[in-house]
């Protein structure tokens, strides 16, 4: 199955040649972002139970915060997300805490079954355990916020150590891998200075991209064309970082969407998890967002005593940014929302 799925997402990316054709230091233009439909190539899943585990850092945390309330939403009370989480952690420091059994890890919980739940919280957890606690159905990976535009990344065998481990301990013999291709960090000068480290160790990295989010995420779309869609372990892309791109291509900036360096804000969350969720379960657009509300337990960025009702043009930017994202996702695809709308 995994094979199949393979080839149609390298069909796919055949498609998508006009990857470094991105505007770099500007907002694409329309003419450079209609590239082949590629919605048929997505992969099918039934409505099942469905359980995924990440094995990441924060913005899986960011991902998946809202997968289950978004879930339930939609009527699906069999999904269950576990984020196997260490800040900012890169493949390499995976690949040394897996190998030496270290509890440094939080695994976060949550079930769309119960929603009053934001999440459930185990400290000091080990990889092989939480690859051990459920009988998991997707393993997602990623690297840290910058290894995922090297070559190097996916060639110096990390990616491939923890693949092997995890299918040395894992329940489900059919668990199958999926890539998440998230967002770049901010740019915003007064965004990037919000890091807790002082100077804040993104900055040098970040200057081999001149410092320009729309390089990054080229340099990203370009080695997840290289090196996850022609490689036949992996069989999901989870393009959140393309949905949120697509948000940022209209009259929505980096404040609107990230809360600080490189964290979602509560809408830029919602964008990620749908983006999640219409990937896992196979959806190739969707129709309507169906969330009316979010708790005030979800909150993160929004201070209130209130549940927060979502507006109409919040729901539409939602669905535009995701199924844009489902459509071509490796390829920025302009908003049509380039004005912001008066409250």
């Amino acid at each position: 199955m995994a094979m199949s799925r393979k080839r149609c997402f390298a069909i796919a990316l055949a498609a998508l040649t006009g990857l470094n054709m991105i505007a770099c230091g500007s907002k694409p233009d329309s003419a450079s972002t209609t590239p082949q439909d590629t919605t048929e190539t997505l992969p099918k899943r039934k409505k099942t139970s469905l359980k995924v585990l990440t094995i990441g850092h924060s913005l899986a945390v960011d991902s998946g915060y809202m997968l289950s309330l978004l879930a339930a939403a939609e009527g699906d009370t069999e999904l269950t997300v576990g984020t196997l989480y260490y800040s900012g952690c890169s493949l390499s420091r995976h690949v040394k805490f897996m190998s030496t059994d270290a509890r440094e890890y939080r695994l976060y919980m949550s079930n769309s079954a119960d929603t009053t739940v934001v999440r459930e919280t185990m400290e000091r957890v080990t990889v092989g355990e939480a690859v051990r606690y459920l009988d998991w159905d997707i393993i997602v990976l990623q690297g840290d916020p910058f290894e995922p535009a090297f070559e190097e990344t996916f060639q110096n065998g990390n990616i491939q150590l923890l693949q092997k481990f995890v299918n040395e301990n894992k329940l489900n013999p059919d668990a199958a891998f999926a890539w998440h291709m998230f967002w770049p960090i901010a740019t915003d000068p007064e965004l990037m200075a919000t890091h807790p480290t002082k100077p804040n160790p993104y900055t040098g990295r970040y200057a081999k991209f001149d410092t320009d989010r729309n390089k990054l995420y080229a340099a990203y779309a370009d080695c997840v064309s290289k090196y996850i869609l022609t490689d036949e372990t992996f069989s999901l892309l989870l393009p959140s970082g393309t949905a949120i791109e697509n948000a940022m291509s209209g009259y929505m900036t980096e404040k609107d969407l990230l809360r600080d360096f490189g964290h979602a804000t509560d809408l830029g969350r919602l964008i990620a998890a749908y983006t999640w969720y219409c990937s896992l379960r196979g959806i190739n657009a969707l129709e309507e967002i169906k969330l009316d509300t979010i708790p005030k337990a979800y909150f993160r960025t929004t201070v209130s005593p209130e549940d927060r009702v979502l507006t109409v043009h919040e729901k539409a930017l939602i669905l535009e940014s995701v199924n844009n994202a489902l459509k071509n996702p490796l390829q920025i695809t302009r908003s049509q929302f380039t004005q912001r709308p008066i409250q």
